[in-house]
């Protein structure tokens, strides 16, 4: 895709949870700073388990793993500046849309001014600017999805970890937001996992 240096690196990357089984065997692989790359594989392949990996919520058995060039195989994962959106969503049912994208940039503890410009902005990113005093209860899958990726965007990280963002999804849903989805990213530019 382009010759400047990797993003991310993992080198020579294994994971086995119980000291036999290889999950993710000498996985070498360099992602570039605003590339869309997917992991394709079928189930027990070891795509989220590498996802793990990179978001620090797992450590490798073996191997590194690099962020611009510095090593973050020990980093833990609040300190590695990655949105992630998990397959459920993992909204918090008893906060608003807006509580929900806001939260990353409380626990950030940036002030409440900034924080409302942020939230605005990234509810506007995903065509949810109206949504904001619902709570996810209200909401469609889609729309759901939609939130979790917003605040998985709000503190502008500069990856984006998703573990299979569109598998609750009936299949009219999953392609019309297979299409958002490439529409943010090039309108971003972010990189996407």
């Amino acid at each position: 895709m382009t010759h400047s240096n990797p993003l991310v690196t993992f080198t020579g990357v294994q994971k086995t949870y119980d000291g036999h089984t290889l999950v993710v065997r000498d996985l070498n692989l360099e992602i570039h700073k605003g590339e869309f790359l997917s992991l394709l594989g079928p189930s027990g392949s070891g795509k989220t388990t590498t996802l793990m990996m990179l978001a620090g919520f797992e450590s490798p058995t073996a191997g590194e793993i690099s962020l611009n060039g510095v090593p973050i195989t020990r980093t833990p994962p609040h300190k590695r500046n990655f949105g992630m959106v998990f397959q459920n969503y993992a909204l918090f049912p008893h906060m608003t849309v807006a509580d929900n994208i806001a939260y990353p940039l409380t626990v950030r503890k940036l002030g409440k001014s900034d924080r409302e410009a942020k939230v605005k902005r990234a509810l506007d990113m995903v065509q949810m600017g109206h949504m904001g005093a619902r709570f996810p209860g209200q909401l469609s899958g889609g729309q759901q999805q939609r939130v979790a990726l917003a605040r998985a965007l709000v503190f502008d990280p500069q990856l984006v970890l998703m573990d299979e963002p569109l598998g609750a999804l009936d299949k009219q849903l999953r392609e019309h937001m297979q299409i958002e989805l490439k529409a943010l990213h090039r309108r971003l530019g972010v990189t996407f996992v």
